[in-house]
C-alpha cells in the first residue's frame, strides 16, 4: 500500500514552495489514522499549512465520536502541532473561507459507499451530490453510525481540490468500490465518475 502520509507531506510542500502556505483537508474514521501519524513526523513548514475536516459529527469536541477529537489526538502532534486547524463543526464560515482550490483532499469511504456524510438516502439531493452545484458546507439530520446530526462539504466543495485521495482499506470496502464503477446508487459513484478532479484511490490490495 502507498505511503499515503508520506505523499501527502510531498504535496503540501510543494504547495508552500510555490504558493506559501498549503491547506490539508481530512476526513474522521479509522482508515487515515495511519496517514496522520506519519504526516505528523514530517518536518515540513507545518506553521505554513492549515488543516480542517471533510465533515464531523455535531458532538462537542471533546466527544468520543468527534473528528475534531480524532484530528486534535492523531495528526496535530509532533511537528503538525504548529498547523493551523479550523473546525468544521464550530466555525464552518472561516473553513468556507479558506482558499480554494484545496491542496490535499483525504477521503475516506464506509461500507454503503458514503463519502464525508453523503450518504445512500441522500442520493436524490442535487445540493449534495452534484459536481456543479454551488459548493457548500450541508448540515444534515442524524446519519451514519454512530448516529449523530452531521455537517459535511458537499460534492462540490469538495471537488475543488488540488489532489483527492481516496483511501480503500479491506476487502468489503474494496467489494463495494468495484460495484461503485457500475451501481450508480453507491454515494461513492459520484465522486468516481465525475470529470472534475481526478481521484488517486489508495487501497491496501495485496501485491
Amino acid at each position: 500500500m502507498i505511503d499515503s502520509g508520506a505523499v501527502i507531506a510531498d504535496y503540501l510542500s510543494q504547495a508552500v514552495a510555490k504558493r506559501g502556505s498549503a491547506s490539508l483537508v481530512v476526513s474522521g474514521g479509522s482508515s487515515p489514522v495511519p496517514s496522520f501519524a506519519t504526516l505528523a513526523s514530517m518536518p515540513i513548514e507545518w506553521a505554513k499549512v492549515t488543516i480542517t475536516l471533510v465533515d464531523d459529527r455535531d458532538v462537542p469536541a471533546d466527544h468520543a465520536d468527534s473528528n475534531d477529537l480524532l484530528v486534535q489526538t492523531h495528526l496535530l502532534q509532533g511537528h503538525a502541532a504548529q498547523a493551523q486547524f479550523v473546525s468544521l463543526a464550530r466555525d464552518p464560515d472561516m473553513v468556507a473561507r479558506i482558499a480554494r482550490p484545496f491542496d490535499v483532499m483525504l477521503l475516506g469511504m464506509g461500507t454503503d459507499g458514503h463519502f464525508a456524510s453523503l450518504f445512500p438516502d441522500m442520493m436524490s439531493d442535487a445540493t449534495a451530490f452534484d459536481p456543479d452545484a454551488k459548493p457548500e458546507i450541508l448540515r444534515t439530520g442524524i446519519k451514519g453510525s454512530p448516529a449523530h446530526p452531521r455537517i459535511s462539504m458537499n460534492l462540490a466543495m469538495i471537488l475543488q481540490s488540488r489532489h483527492i485521495m481516496l483511501l480503500i482499506q479491506g476487502a468489503a470496502k474494496r467489494e463495494v468500490l468495484a460495484e461503485a464503477q457500475h451501481d450508480r446508487n453507491l454515494p461513492v459513484s459520484a465522486l468516481l465518475h465525475q470529470t472534475i478532479t481526478d481521484i488517486d484511490i489508495i487501497t491496501d490490495q495485496p501485491s
